[in-house]
């Protein structure tokens, strides 16, 4: 959203770095009828290209209304998604009649997956619905090999490149499908027809090209680092930096109880099967087996090739981190799974009873899927299918954005309220700043906003203070990522207490009257860098970590006696009954004006 409307008020598209800026610039179009949007490019991320920390200014500090912002932003997502259900049903209607058009409207309109990523303002929904449109005008191609045709391809195609860069997957997919429906290897006449199909081909692609360089509104620049002027420069740049940084710093993922910072070449096989509604699953094996009989496996390619492409792609790659980049593969199970339609149904008044018993069936399935999605709602983020035990077992299985992309805040507000807790520790996975949602809180480690800072460093991973815990099913999992991964380890065997929505669990910490605490200060280093065995913990006892910068600093422990340095001048200064300045102290060497001085602080904490 930052990069987006940076681009369409200043032209300048330096903030689209991890992703071309067509999603970027759409999800923005609304921010522009707004008087109340500020734009702060004076701010040094500006200047440094630092997207990340210059949409958190952009955000959280430059707009006095965040959460409105964020609203007019998802319109344009939400009126892609809507596109992309009525591209479903018209292009199932045109390719095999009014039943399959009917049962993929209602897999499209009720896919909790399709919902959850139709309202975020992310490159994943644009992406499903160029690329999807771009195969169904393919299709119209093959079928009627028209100029029209040939120009809408190349027109989408520049559009899916345009919006994510795996959208580039889409040229294997024209050239497969197409050799697989044009020609035919016992033809005598396969070299000239191979002529005029890359001929086409090459022409669709300069098409595309031409659409992709629009939307970097014609731009010839230099290539970063080089005098040679190109059309639209920054895409290859931006293709080649998001590439070189995937390589150089892959990201730590999560996959059946499993860590890794490299992935797994089975995890998106994993997450489709886990993710995906059974429903929509058992259909599209049905639905798929229906098509080959009918219409032969070249043919179908046009509907399996596709998103067998794309989650091959998705395997080689090392990041596995959500679902959402594998959307694109949802259209064409959906698009197979209503393939039923050529089957034996919609005839009510047969007699035949297998006719009769497909129709059930497939009611069933089409019931199952819209009761399912509706139970959710408004979690379809958290959605998994009943083989992972529904949202509640998914954390077990995926985190990230499968199940906790910080969409609960305002939820544990209100849990937080509804219990009456006052305060709470929380391990939060998200960009979002709590304090704009009223969230009464002390930080913990989490991820993205709170991975430094003093209360990081204190933080006793071992034996936690005790207190309420609200803790992010991907902290939970995770902790601080590369840091340390054992940084909730002392939460994941318990029961949490109650849960907001499906990814931010509280617990509630707890000790003994009387068990035996030991007490130990850590100077520098985070508590948590340290081992059990380095801090002295020992099972049976409570160990009570205190953390200070300073090497210098003192602490003694309630009830112990606290020796006063010479030339000690009390204060008693109260602050908030939380600390007590009980005075000072200053050295008795002689000084001269302008000199430093060595001041000596006493404190008395208040609170426990």
């Amino acid at each position: 959203m930052a990069a987006g409307y940076a681009y369409l008020k200043t032209g300048d598209f330096r903030m689209s770095l991890s992703h071309p800026p067509l999603i970027n610039a759409l999800s923005a179009i609304p921010l522009l009828f707004r008087d109340d949007v500020n734009l702060p490019l004076d701010h040094p991320s500006w200047t440094e290209s630092d997207y990340f920390n210059f949409a958190d200014v952009f955000l959280w500090q430059a707009q006095a209304d965040p959460q409105s912002i964020l609203e007019w932003a998802r319109w344009p997502v939400i009126a892609l998604g809507t596109i992309l259900v009525a591209a479903l049903f018209w292009w199932a209607r045109q390719m095999a009649g009014a039943w399959t058009s009917w049962i993929a409207l209602i897999l499209a309109v009720f896919d909790p997956n399709l919902i959850a990523n139709s309202r975020l303002v992310t490159t994943d929904l644009g992406l499903t619905l160029f690329l999807f449109l771009t195969i169904w005008r393919l299709w119209h191609w093959l079928e009627v090999p028209s100029r029209k045709n040939l120009i809408l391809v190349g027109i989408f195609a520049g559009l899916t490149m345009a919006a994510k860069f795996t959208g580039l997957l889409v040229w294997p997919m024209i050239g497969l499908v197409a050799v697989l429906w044009r020609l035919e290897i016992r033809d005598w006449k396969l070299r000239p027809n191979l002529r005029s199909l890359i001929s086409n081909l090459l022409i669709m692609f300069f098409i595309s090209f031409l659409a992709l360089w629009a939307v970097y509104r014609f731009d010839v620049s230099p290539y970063p680092g080089t005098n040679i002027p190109l059309p639209a420069s920054f895409y290859p740049y931006s293709l080649w930096d998001t590439f070189v940084g995937i390589e150089a710093q892959p990201k730590t993922s999560f996959l059946l109880g499993q860590t890794s910072p490299r992935g797994w070449w089975y995890y998106f096989p994993v997450a489709l099967a886990v993710k995906t509604s059974l429903p929509l699953l058992i259909l599209t094996v049905w639905g798929t087996a229906v098509f080959l009989h009918k219409k032969g496996w070249r043919y179908a390619s046009i509907l399996w090739l596709p998103p067998l492409l794309f989650l091959a792609l998705a395997m080689t790659g090392r990041i596995t981190i959500g679902y959402r980049h594998i959307l694109p593969v949802v259209p064409f199970l959906i698009m197979l799974a209503a393939q039923v339609g050529r089957f034996e149904v919609g005839d009510w008044k047969s007699r035949n009873f297998r006719s009769l018993a497909f129709n059930i069936l497939l009611l069933a399935l089409l019931g199952w899927q819209i009761v399912g999605t509706l139970r959710l709602f408004p979690h379809q983020e958290a959605f998994f299918n009943e083989l992972a035990g529904g949202p509640a077992g998914g954390g077990r299985i995926l985190v990230d954005s499968n199940i906790d992309w910080g969409q609960d805040l305002i939820l544990l507000r209100e849990l937080l309220a509804e219990r009456g807790i006052e305060d709470a520790y929380l391990g939060y996975f998200g960009t979002a700043v709590p304090e704009v949602y009223h969230i009464p809180y002390k930080p913990i480690p989490g991820f993205l906003r709170q991975t430094a800072g003093p209360e990081i460093n204190a933080y006793n991973p071992y034996t936690p203070p005790p207190g309420w815990y609200a803790i992010s099913q991907t902290s939970l999992q995770l902790g601080l990522l590369e840091q340390n991964v054992d940084m909730y380890a002392f939460f994941r065997e318990m029961e949490p207490v109650a849960r907001a929505g499906y990814s931010i669990n509280l617990y509630e910490v707890t000790y003994p009257d009387d068990v035996p605490v030991d007490r130990v200060v850590v100077t520098g280093t985070a508590v948590s860098d340290l081992t059990p065995d380095e801090l002295g913990v020992a099972d049976g006892r409570r160990l009570i970590a205190k953390w200070t910068a300073n090497e210098n600093t003192q602490i003694t422990a309630v009830g112990e006696e606290i020796t006063l340095p010479a030339n000690f001048q009390p204060v008693n200064a109260n602050f908030a009954d939380m600390f007590t300045l009980l005075g000072y102290a200053v050295d008795d060497s002689v000084r001269q004006p302008g000199d430093p001085i060595q001041l000596t602080l006493v404190w008395r904490r208040e609170m426990a």
